[in-house]
């Protein structure tokens, strides 16, 4: 749970790529709204979690440059 909701943030704009679903009920609507929502959360948390990985690299990078110039 806190995976989807750290990612939300990140995978905000995946969740919009498609349209509402046409032919769906309104359970069916809210089925596929909840489905988008819990994709958007994961692929966020990947983000999130690359990002985080990336934060010592960038660290590393700056002192090292900031050494040479």
């Amino acid at each position: 749970m806190f995976w989807i909701l750290a990612g939300l943030p990140f995978g905000t704009h995946w969740m919009f790529l498609k349209l509402a679903p046409k032919g769906y009920g309104l359970s069916g609507t809210i089925g596929a709204f909840a489905m988008k929502v819990i994709i958007g959360g994961l692929i966020g948390g990947v983000i999130l979690l690359i990002r985080i990985v990336r934060i010592p690299v960038d660290l590393v990078r700056a002192i090292c440059h900031q050494k040479f110039t």
